[in-house]
């Protein structure tokens, strides 16, 4: 007998023993998966080597299956059980830990290692010339505008689609414009959510849009840390409650740049937004600066 069949033959013996016993190996598993890979090597020898060790590999096979199928069995049958209490006070059964199984699912990646980063040569948030609720895909940013009131149901907000500015020109044709009339509680906001919902605007130190009025807008950079965990944030305490900062609209467009140092969050001794980890951007119409009249342009990131 060869070296391969008097090993294969031990293994096989090890197997029943441990069949006996009615506990699978800690590391049948792993034994397992190298005889399927012992398998693949029988493509290289000789027709009598690999018929003799084809026939230990199935048998090897066939005893692992059949142990994992009958094991479940036995550990639930109370006959098996009960003489498996008496049997360990003649013979206590090694124990260990049993190692990772290599079909393991790998951990979750963090949400923000799959947000997209950008590289700063793409300002362009959206300038809506193409007349839809998307922005413009550059650096890989993917979101959609909407429009959400405190009157809409929860997650009902509508989509935001451009329309004709009051001074349209050929290459500046469309601009989003939101009209309202009083609120009570929160008020409105034009916002767009980029999905993956955490992305990396550090390349950028602000932002940069037209808008005008009458009355006043917050412009808001939110965090994935204030946004609940429900709608797509890590935020637990203290949620909603963005960077932001006031705005003073005039009655014709004007460019207004916002630098992110210049957004802070309600309360004392809050940290700096970080860029990093954007969920979202809005524009916000507080209750009590309505009824409302807002067109807003060319929102981009503002370059260094």
């Amino acid at each position: 007998m060869s070296n391969d069949d008097d090993r294969e033959q031990r293994s096989f013996e090890s197997l029943l023993d441990a069949a006996r016993c009615e506990s699978p190996s800690a590391d049948l598993g792993d034994r397992v998966l190298e005889q399927l890979g012992y398998r693949e090597r029988l493509a290289r020898m000789t027709p009598a080597r690999r018929s003799r060790a084809l026939l230990w590999s199935s048998s090897l096979l066939a005893a692992a299956v059949l142990l994992f199928v009958l094991a479940p069995k036995f550990a639930s049958d109370p006959l098996i059980s009960a003489e498996r209490a008496s049997a360990g006070s003649l013979r206590e059964l090694p124990t260990s830990t049993p190692s990772a199984s290599p079909l393991s699912a790998p951990p979750a990646k963090a949400p923000c290692a799959l947000g997209a980063i950008a590289s700063g040569s793409e300002p362009m948030i959206d300038d809506f010339e193409d007349g839809d609720d998307a922005i413009r895909p550059f650096e890989g940013r993917i979101g959609f505008w909407r429009w959400a009131r405190e009157i809409d149901e929860p997650r009902s907000a509508p989509a935001l689609i451009p329309v004709p500015r009051p001074d349209a020109t050929r290459t500046n044709r469309l601009a989003q414009h939101v009209k309202g009339g009083q609120l009570l509680d929160w008020g409105a906001t034009v916002e767009v959510d980029f999905r993956p919902a955490c992305y990396d605007a550090s390349r950028y130190v602000g932002l940069s849009f037209q808008a005008r009025g009458p009355g006043r807008i917050y412009v808001a950079a939110r965090e994935r840390a204030v946004i609940p965990i429900a709608e797509g944030g890590s935020c637990e305490l203290d949620c909603h409650n963005p960077h932001v900062v006031k705005v003073e609209l005039e009655s014709s467009f004007r460019t207004y740049q916002i630098r992110w140092s210049e957004l802070r969050q309600r309360g004392i001794g809050k940290p700096p937004l970080d860029a990093q980890r954007l969920h979202s951007l809005a524009f916000l119409i507080r209750a009590e600066d309505t009824p409302y009249d807002v067109w807003l342009d060319d929102v981009r990131f503002l370059q260094r």
